[in-house]
Order: C-alpha cells, then sequence, then structure tokens
C-alpha cells in the first residue's frame, strides 16, 4: 500500500557510499596476483601498515598469498601480502589485487597423474627358488 505524501512531508536524503563499486573480499591464506596501476607503470608499491613509507616495489603479475586484511572506512580495504618468489611482504589496496588461481583438488586426472608419474614403482624380487 502506498501512502500519499503530504506538502509537510520531509524529503528523504539519499546517503551516499563511503567506497566506490562493491570490492570482492580476498580471504586470508588465499592466492592472487598483482595488477599493474591505473596511473600506469608495471610496478606494485609494498607499504607499511599505515600507508606512509615504501617497503618494497614489486613488478606486476606477481603472484602473491593473503596474509591479513583490514578494512577501511575512508578507501578501499588494505590486504598484507607476501610474494611467492622472493618473499618481500607489505601492504596494498584491493585494486592493486586480483583473484589468483584456483589450486586444482588432489582428485583432479592431472593431479593424480602427475602423483603416479613421480612414484616409483617396485619392482618383485626373481630370486627365492622361483627359476624353471
Amino acid at each position: 500500500m502506498v501512502v500519499p505524501r503530504s506538502p509537510y512531508s520531509p524529503q528523504f536524503m539519499r546517503a551516499e557510499a563511503s567506497r566506490g563499486p562493491k570490492e570482492a573480499v580476498l580471504a586470508i591464506g588465499s592466492q592472487a596476483v598483482l595488477r599493474a596501476p591505473a596511473a600506469g607503470g608495471d610496478r606494485v608499491t609494498l607499504t607499511t601498515d599505515d600507508g606512509t613509507t615504501a617497503l618494497a616495489t614489486v613488478k606486476a603479475g606477481a603472484a602473491v598469498e593473503i596474509t591479513a586484511w583490514r578494512p577501511r572506512r575512508s578507501g578501499p580495504a588494505l590486504y598484507r601480502v607476501r610474494t611467492r618468489s622472493s618473499g618481500k611482504e607489505g601492504w596494498t589496496t584491493a585494486s592493486s589485487l586480483e583473484r589468483g588461481p584456483v589450486p586444482p583438488s588432489p582428485k583432479t586426472p592431472a593431479t593424480v597423474a602427475k602423483r603416479v608419474a613421480t612414484t616409483k614403482s617396485v619392482k618383485p624380487s626373481h630370486s627365492g627358488g622361483h627359476g624353471r
């Protein structure tokens, strides 16, 4: 049922979102890939938790592991990451990350075939009086 508004009813104010579009939240322990900055360049800066001091720069496309997450009211969420190749650590914004490839489950045919290929096959011994 719609209720008519009178001329004396207060106007509804539209609340503005404090952030941009809805961001995906990446889980701690998940894998991600560093994305090139929108401003250009091919390196991503990792900073201290307050974002004031640069700790390292890493080439875009590097695989990282999410080790911590911090939401912020005034901007995009921050993620603490560790590079998989060099072990560099620092904080970066959510906009610098994209979901990494999901590791295959242990029961996929490719994983099973790889395990079979890497295990040594044991051949039975032909000694012990079974000769012809």
